[in-house]
């Protein structure tokens, strides 16, 4: 049986929309749901997850 992709959940919207391979879907989806004067033309993926050691002080 095949496994269907359900953008309603976060895994697998964030595998649909949040990786670099996906990119042009992302900016086609964007530019179809957001007004014609707020084109997206280009999209930049950082890295969202947060790291504890980050915001540890060493004293």
């Amino acid at each position: 049986m095949p496994r269907c992709i359900n953008p309603y959940t976060g895994f697998d919207s964030k595998k649909l929309f949040g990786e670099e391979a996906n990119k042009d879907l992302l900016i086609d989806f964007l530019n179809a749901v957001l007004p014609a004067e707020n084109n997206v033309a280009d999209l930049t993926f950082r890295n969202s997850e947060l790291n504890p050691l980050d915001s540890l002080t060493v004293r």
